[in-house]
């Protein structure tokens, strides 16, 4: 059984490892001397992506023990529970603080650059999901709507859907389900030229502003989930905004960042309600207006491994389910610590993999997005 303050103690070392190993010279291939860093953003990205790692990690280990994927699995460890919502949610605001005052010269490039940022690791995510499903079903295969279904693994998580594959209907569990979040993401993307529009016409902090007054007392009543992911997307942009106009004494952002964060994952509920979105988007200002909780989101391994978030994010999943899937075929028997060991040694190559992916995968594509395709016109 997986108990809070024994993750917690092990997730703590897990940090002091990757600070150890992905702060050496080894990785100084991962630095990044781009003027336009924030550095203490970049390791949010890695800690943020690190909390949903940990997250999936209860939940693959209780399915593959026999269990359901339902949140009932997180009954003895609340605090990995809470660290799935506070990832997703932090990762949206980021989302919309980054893109605030997106007004490209053509929107047509801008789909391009994000395509390209996407869709590459998306499809080795999807390709690696594909292939073991294969293997796992090679005896029960099920060819019906297969190509129906391999279109919505393609599609680079602008549906959001994931159907069954070869008649292994849990699939997306390969992965962790974690591409439902592209969905959002690709709807902040199309939405853009409507609020740029809107904001040439308002300005940011008006518009900000409305879109959470909308969400929250127009769409929470009918949909308190759609209503919180809206919502966070338009506290990014109101960071972005305080960000430029406000300053505050670093010392007192840190504290109030600890604090805040003492009380997330102290007192929320662990689900995408509505009525704790302020403990979260005061954390995110506060972070915005230079907070770092004391230099830990400058540390070189968290910026140098903020940049692999992505593909920490979009991997992790095959990566717990094929560690958990071997034990349980193999029929091996571990006790807490060698599991421990074993679930350690996974993440660091996970890790690993990903600052390869990053720099081999991710890098070259979004070089080639920022070049102007010759199909476009000027």
């Amino acid at each position: 059984m997986l108990y809070s303050y024994k993750m917690f103690g092990w997730m703590l070392g897990l940090l002091l490892l990757c600070v150890a190993v992905f702060g050496s010279r080894l990785f100084a291939f991962m630095d990044n001397s781009s003027s336009r860093r924030v550095e203490r953003l970049d390791g949010l990205r890695f800690l943020l992506a690190f909390s949903v790692v940990m997250h999936h990690y209860v939940y693959s280990y209780y399915y593959l023990h026999g269990q359901s994927w339902t949140p009932a699995v997180f009954a003895h460890n609340l605090l990995n529970l809470r660290m799935g919502v506070f990832g997703v949610t932090l990762f949206f605001m980021l989302s919309g603080y980054l893109f605030a005052y997106s007004n490209p010269v053509s929107w047509l490039h801008f789909y391009q650059k994000r395509f390209l940022r996407i869709a590459p690791v998306f499809y080795l995510s999807s390709c690696c999901c594909v292939l073991l499903a294969l293997y796992l079903q090679r005896h029960t295969l099920v060819y019906k709507d297969m190509l129906l279904n391999l279109y919505y693994w393609f599609d680079a998580g602008i549906t959001g859907i994931k159907p069954p594959l070869f008649g292994m209907q849990d699939a997306r569990l390969i992965n962790a389900g974690v591409p439902w979040t592209l969905f959002w993401e690709w709807a902040l993307y199309f939405s853009l030229p409507l609020l740029c529009f809107l904001r040439q016409k308002t300005g940011l902090l008006p518009l900000a502003i409305t879109v959470i007054f909308i969400a929250v007392y127009f769409v929470a009543p009918f949909n308190q989930q759609k209503a919180y992911f809206i919502a966070c997307f338009a506290v990014g942009a109101l960071a972005r905004v305080l960000s430029d106009s406000v300053q505050l004494p670093k010392i007192l952002c840190d504290s109030v960042i600890v604090l805040l964060l003492v009380l997330i994952f102290s007192i929320t509920t662990g689900r995408y309600n509505i009525n704790f979105l302020p403990l979260f988007a005061l954390l995110f200002i506060l972070i915005a207006l230079g907070g770092d909780i004391f230099g830990l989101l400058r540390l070189k391994a968290f910026v140098r491994l903020g940049d692999a978030s992505y593909s920490i994010y979009l991997l992790h999943g095959l990566a717990w389910y094929g560690m958990n899937k071997y034990i349980a075929v193999h029929n091996l028997v571990l006790n807490r610590t060698q599991y421990t060991l074993v679930s350690t040694a996974v993440m660091f190559v996970l890790l690993v993999i990903c600052t390869l992916t990053y720099q081999y995968i991710e890098k070259p594509f979004i070089a080639l997005g920022r070049r102007k395709s010759p199909w476009l016109k000027e």
